[in-house]
This record gives C-alpha cells, sequence and structure tokens, in this order.
C-alpha cells in the first residue's frame, strides 16, 4: 500500500508496492493544523501527525497515525484512540500503552542514539518500528543522519517481517536508499512536497 494514488509511469508503480511515503504535520494551533492538511494533495489518503504536549487537533476526514513525543503518552492514548487513529506511535511502552493493541497499531519510537539492544526484548509487543533519523526530535528540518542505514540493517537481520517505518530528514536525495534498503514507510516532513513533486511530475 502506498499514500498515491493515480501513479503516472512504470517506476513510480514499482515504489507503490514498496512503501509508503506519509506526509508529516506538526502544528503550533488549530488554525495551524487545518491550514497544514489543506497544503496536502488531495491524492494523499493518510498522514502522520506529530503531537507534543500540547492537544493539538481539529477533525479531518483523513485516515491518520499519531505520533506522541510526550512524556506520560499513556494517559491520552484513549483520547486518541477515540480520534480513530490507525496507528499510535509512542516513545515508552507499558501495559497501559499496550492494552490498546487490539483496537489500533503500536509502533514504538526510537530515537537515534537509543541503543537498538534495548529495544529487542520490546518487540512482542509492538506491530511496527519508528525509527527516527535525525538527531533531535519534536520539531521538523533537522538534518538526515546517514548512520540510520546500520541501525535498519541490525533490525532487519533480527527481525525481517518487522515493519520499519524511518522518520526524520528524508527528501528527494535518500529516500530511495531507504526504500532499498527494506523500509516500508517513510515519513517526510518539511520536504514532502517537493519530494511529491519529483515524484508526480510528467
Amino acid at each position: 500500500m502506498w499514500t498515491m494514488i493515480g501513479t503516472r509511469d512504470a517506476s513510480l508503480k514499482w515504489i507503490a508496492f514498496m512503501s509508503e511515503i506519509i506526509p508529516a504535520v506538526l502544528a503550533t494551533s488549530v488554525s495551524d493544523f487545518n491550514l497544514k492538511l489543506a497544503q496536502i494533495p488531495k491524492e494523499v489518503k493518510f498522514v502522520h501527525v506529530d503531537i507534543l504536549e500540547e492537544d493539538i487537533w481539529a477533525d479531518i476526514n483523513i485516515d491518520f497515525e499519531v505520533h506522541l513525543m510526550v512524556s506520560r503518552p499513556d494517559e491520552i492514548m484513549a483520547r486518541w484512540v477515540e480520534r480513530r487513529a490507525k496507528r499510535i506511535i509512542v516513545h515508552k511502552l507499558d501495559e497501559k500503552i499496550t492494552k490498546f493493541r487490539d483496537k489500533v497499531e503500536i509502533g514504538l519510537g526510537v530515537e537515534l542514539h537509543t541503543s537498538l539492544d534495548e529495544i529487542w526484548p520490546l518487540i512482542s509487543q509492538i506491530d511496527f518500528l519508528h525509527l527516527m533519523s535525525i538527531a533531535e526530535i519534536g520539531a521538523q528540518g533537522h538534518s538526515f543522519e546517514p548512520i540510520i542505514f546500520d541501525r535498519i540493517k541490525k533490525v532487519k537481520e533480527k527481525f525481517p517481517e518487522l515493519v520499519i517505518s524511518v522518520d526524520g530528514g528524508i527528501d528527494a536525495s535518500n529516500y530511495q536508499r531507504l526504500i532499498n534498503a527494506g523500509v516500508e514507510r517513510l515519513i517526510v516532513g518539511s520536504s514532502f512536497q517537493n519530494l511529491w513533486n519529483s515524484l508526480t511530475k510528467k
């Protein structure tokens, strides 16, 4: 499955089977949230919503996943399940989180410099792994860190069937290499429009 509808050539159709390219929305207010959603091409059918400590939300008519970059995700999990998130990404796991796994897919967010050895025991509790490819989370526009490729390789070697999403600094210069590395989902923030344009141009 892929987020783009109506691919225009054979190469795009090939990409469609390999990966999802998902726009990320990080809003500062409800009005900013609505503005950024309105800028997403109508062909896109799935978005990634970044949430910091402030709860910014408006009803939307598109499927979405939410990335809870908050100190206590367990306190707001039910809220996002009720809002019909398809997937929820957290950076902390406990039974207050995993009890929702029968209602929503749970992804574990892993910051760039977190040792992968720390997460191996948690894999059985999640549906996918969300690897950050920037050094600092919580803002868009940070530089892509090539060390992510080694981390992807290690995950794929140990858990070849585990779905991986990569988030941060993705653009037209590196998205293909990520697909070639086996990443199933690419979360693209500030460079989404440029990448979209480059992929859909005639």
